[in-house]
């Protein structure tokens, strides 16, 4: 498994070489613009895809590989899941009142956008509040 690892990044980090020499070394347009910025475009998309796959498989693996460590992951995302319902429980979907009309000010986006919100802001508060108990604890070993 390692060796295929190594074998992908090294033809993905060549193939990412040769784009970046033409893109600097290539033909351009009239304006001046490198002719291959939308191939550029593509193959960044294709890496962050490649790299959006692995990032999901090797866990998976890791998972089935040790069922004994997986139980702690598990309650995490779970725990995120929850976090989730709540804070979309907890969001608007009121419209706003703009002067001219918004194509984005409809109640799913509204909604959307709300649950990122309070997601953030009760994450953010939990993580001060485990700073602070991380060192008032200390304070007491």
């Amino acid at each position: 498994m390692n060796k295929f690892i190594r074998i992908l990044g090294i033809v993905l980090l060549a193939v990412s070489a040769i784009f970046g020499i033409i893109f600097y070394a290539g033909p351009e347009t009239a304006s001046g613009a490198p002719t291959i910025t939308n191939t550029i475009l593509i193959w960044a998309g294709i890496l962050a895809g490649v790299a959006a796959l692995l990032s999901v498989i090797f866990p998976l693996i890791q998972m089935i590989m040790h069922p004994k460590k997986a139980r702690g992951s598990l309650i995490g995302i779970v725990v995120l899941v929850v976090l989730g319902l709540v804070s979309y429980a907890l969001a608007s979907s009121e419209p706003l009142a703009f002067p001219k009309p918004e194509p984005n000010n409809v109640p799913t986006i509204l909604k959307q956008a709300g649950m990122g919100i309070i997601t953030m802001y009760i994450l953010l508060g939990l993580g001060i509040l485990s700073i602070i108990f991380t060192e008032i604890s200390k304070v007491f070993k």
